[in-house]
């Protein structure tokens, strides 16, 4: 907690330049921290009515919903209680794709939004609006205080690198003072930048060593083959892919420290978090819906696996309400011990993706291929990515039917492949029709390379 007597000159620092400069993020914190030791029945309270609010604005002032409410004679006063929940239509990605612009509100300027775009889970790429006006990162300060870290602390980062001009470079800098950040590119990591990485992360020191599972599991093997040193930070926070067992053990007997795994989409930032008992993932319950429902779209009983469907509401620039985001997993029945009452859920299930190596020792986590069609989510419908055994990439797409948009993105993707690969490896497109998944799910980047790549 921020408060403890534990915390250094620097996250005092930062404490305090969040108390003034940002007065209603700190306020909002605040809430947070009490909301999560009230007792079950007012945390579903406070997100039922969340609920209601959110419903009764997305009908009156945004038209996707509007008409998709009249068009299965619901209005937002049937919806009396928790049970008449399941009457509300489940949001697809393809109603993201098909009326984006229907699911803006009309009363929302450019200032109270921004735009995140994504692969997804399921290879088909979605563009939405985040409001700006919520203070999400608050979910991750108190996320952070469950681990005994500030927000305020050191960080070192293995994820990809977001393109920033040397004004938000600024910016971000002047935010973060005095804290430190440092960064290892997931989107081609090399035995060099890994070991630049390393000598950095000792250098600094952080508490804490956050990125995407794939990054980490890699940059802990090659830690361990070549028996390097690392400092141990406090914790490590992992993300973006579902963390196996042996991938968690690894993770830890490298750094000597507790790994935690966190839960979000793009299209819905924070959803769920261990804390220190690692008994399963705390929901934000307070500031995100989370249901888990069967092939009927009826709600799955406590340890169930059933379809996530999850709902922010906090989001009035973009309303998400009941969206299926492609993954899958079950609320628990257990109560955790540490004090904090949000509702649990288990690990989630799917969005496993495979590690692509290539000669010279260079390799592209799975989670950052996922973003390849960040920056043209209207090109493509689906895409997969899979090394071969010959090494070679194949990049199977569905084109959109915005040729001119289709072949520009296929330039820049191939292109941008091409150097992350050195061109050492051809890389080949396949327009298709569909991508199959297994049993639903689309497994976006597989890799059939064995052993070693070639020199």
């Amino acid at each position: 907690m921020h408060e403890s007597h534990n915390l250094t000159i620097k996250d005092r620092i930062f404490w305090l330049k969040q108390k003034w400069a940002r007065p209603r993020a700190y306020r909002y914190y605040q809430q947070l921290l009490e909301n999560q030791f009230r007792s079950p029945d007012e945390i579903m309270a406070i997100n039922w009515e969340k609920r209601k609010r959110l419903l009764k604005y997305a009908y009156e002032q945004v038209p996707f919903y509007r008409k998709r409410f009249q068009s299965v004679g619901l209005l937002p006063s049937d919806v009396r209680d928790m049970h008449h929940w399941n009457a509300v239509p489940i949001l697809t990605k393809e109603d993201l794709v098909k009326h984006f612009h229907e699911l803006m509100s009309p009363d929302a300027n450019a200032c109270d939004r921004y735009l995140s775009t994504t692969g997804g889970s399921t290879g088909e790429p979605v563009k939405v609006y985040h409001d700006a006006r919520y203070p999400m990162e608050t979910l991750g300060w108190r996320m952070l205080q469950w681990w005994g870290l500030s927000f305020g602390s050191d960080v070192g980062y293995a994820r990809r690198l977001s393109k920033k001009s040397v004004f938000q470079r600024i910016v971000n800098c002047a935010i973060w003072w005095p804290t430190k950040r440092i960064w290892l590119d997931a989107s081609s990591m090399t035995p060099q930048t890994i070991v630049q990485f390393i000598e950095e992360f000792n250098q600094l020191r952080p508490s804490l060593l956050q990125g995407y599972v794939g990054a980490i599991t890699h940059l802990a093997d090659y830690i361990e083959t070549n028996g390097l040193e690392i400092d141990s930070p406090k914790a490590i926070w992992v993300t973006s892919t579902p963390l196996a067992s042996v991938q968690r053990a690894m993770i830890e007997r490298v750094f000597r420290a507790p790994v935690y795994d966190q839960y979000g989409c793009c299209e819905i930032f924070w959803l769920a978090a261990e804390c220190g008992e690692h008994k399963g993932l705390h929901m934000f319950s307070d500031a995100r819906h989370i249901e888990f429902v069967d092939e009927n779209n009826q709600i799955c009983e406590v340890e169930e696996i059933g379809r996530i469907i999850a709902t922010d509401l906090e989001n009035y620039v973009f309303p998400l309400i009941r969206y299926e985001n492609g993954d899958e997993g079950c609320q628990l029945a257990s109560k955790c011990g540490c004090g904090v009452h949000l509702p649990m859920m288990d690990a989630v299930k799917g969005r496993i993706t495979d590690t692509i190596r290539v000669p010279g020792e260079t390799v592209i986590s799975g989670e950052y291929l996922t973003t390849i069609f960040d920056e043209f989510p209207n090109a493509v419908r689906a895409f997969q990515v899979v090394q071969q055994a010959d090494w070679s990439l194949l990049l199977r797409v569905v084109p959109c039917t915005d040729k001119e948009c289709f072949n520009l993105a296929i330039e820049n993707v191939k292109s941008d492949l091409a150097q992350r690969t050195n061109n050492r490896v051809p890389i080949r497109i396949e327009s298709v029709q569909e991508i199959v998944g297994d049993r639903g799910k689309l497994q976006y980047v597989i890799s059939r390379a064995k052993g070693n790549p070639p020199e």
